[in-house]
C-alpha cells in the first residue's frame, strides 16, 4: 500500500511525464513536400540583367548563350579588379557552324568539338598596351615568349597565323596574328596531332584590346576549329555589339 511520503516521491515523476506528454501533442504538422518542377520543354528565353563591364560597355546577353541559364547559382562573377567593384565579368557560349545558341539537346554534350566558350569578358587595364607593359597585349606577350620559352627560329605559318614551337620538346603551339582591320593581335595555343586518346584538345585563346576603353577576352574550342580562328573570334565581337545596352541608372545620391 503506498505510503504519504511514496506519493510525494511520484509527483514529480507525473508531472514531467504530463509536461512531456503536452509537448508532444503540440508538435506542429510536416510540411508539405515541394512540388515537383514540370520538366523543361525548351530552353528559356529572355536576357540576363544588365553587367556593367567598363564604362563604355553594359551588356544584356540572350539566355539562349548562357549554360548557367537552368543550373542554379549566379551565373556571371564579379571581375576580380579592386577599386572597380561594380563591374562584372561576362561569359557566354555559342555553336558552329550558325553560331547559335543552348538547346536542350546540345546542352547534354559536354564534349561537343563545335562549342565555342567565351570564359571570360571582363575591364583590363588600359595600360596593358604599354610596351613591355605585364598583362595580356599580345604583342607584349609575344615577345616575353619569345625570351622565355618560344624557339624564334622554329615555326610554321598557317590560317593567317605565326606558330611558334616550344624550345623543349613539346606538342604545343604557340600562335600569334592580326584579328582585324583595326590593327589588333591575338595570341593562342594550340596542339599538334597526334592527340591522346581520350582526349579532348583545345585551342585557347586570350588577349587585352582597348575596344570598349579596355577590355580582357578568353575563348576556347576544339583544335579542329583552328582553321576558323578569325571568324570566330569575329563573331564573338558581333555579339558584344549586338548585346551592348545602356548601363543601369546609377543610384539617386542622397541629399547633405
Amino acid at each position: 500500500m503506498p505510503t504519504a511520503s511514496t506519493s510525494r516521491a511520484c509527483r514529480p515523476i507525473l508531472l514531467t511525464l504530463s509536461l512531456l506528454a503536452a509537448g508532444c501533442a503540440k508538435q506542429p504538422p510536416a510540411p508539405a513536400p515541394a512540388p515537383a518542377t514540370a520538366p523543361l520543354t525548351e530552353w528559356p528565353k529572355g536576357a540576363s540583367a544588365p553587367l556593367k563591364i567598363t564604362d563604355e560597355l553594359t551588356l544584356a546577353i540572350p539566355l539562349q548563350y548562357e549554360r548557367t541559364a537552368i543550373e542554379p547559382g549566379d551565373p556571371h562573377i564579379r571581375a576580380f579588379l579592386t577599386q572597380q567593384s561594380d563591374r562584372a565579368e561576362a561569359r557566354f557560349d555559342f555553336f558552329l557552324p550558325a553560331s547559335g545558341g543552348y538547346t536542350l539537346e546540345n546542352y547534354r554534350n559536354e564534349a561537343d568539338p563545335d562549342k565555342v566558350e567565351v570564359a571570360y569578358l571582363h575591364a583590363g587595364n588600359p595600360h596593358e598596351a604599354d610596351p613591355d607593359a605585364p598583362g595580356e597585349y599580345p604583342p607584349n606577350m609575344l615577345k616575353r615568349a619569345l625570351a622565355q620559352s618560344l624557339n624564334p627560329d622554329d615555326y610554321v605559318d598557317q590560317y593567317g597565323l605565326r606558330c611558334y614551337r616550344e624550345r623543349e620538346p613539346s606538342a604545343r603551339l604557340t600562335c600569334y596574328g592580326r584579328r582585324n582591320t583595326a590593327g589588333e593581335f591575338l595570341m593562342l595555343t594550340t596542339q599538334q596531332a597526334p592527340y591522346p586518346a581520350d582526349s579532348f584538345p583545345q585551342l585557347q585563346v586570350r588577349y587585352f584590346s582597348r575596344s570598349y576603353g579596355g577590355v580582357r577576352i578568353a575563348w576556347r574550342t576544339h583544335v579542329k576549329n583552328l582553321p576558323r580562328w578569325r571568324e570566330i573570334d569575329a563573331q564573338i565581337w558581333t555579339f558584344i555589339a549586338a548585346w551592348q545596352v545602356a548601363p543601369p541608372a546609377a543610384a539617386a545620391q542622397p541629399k547633405p
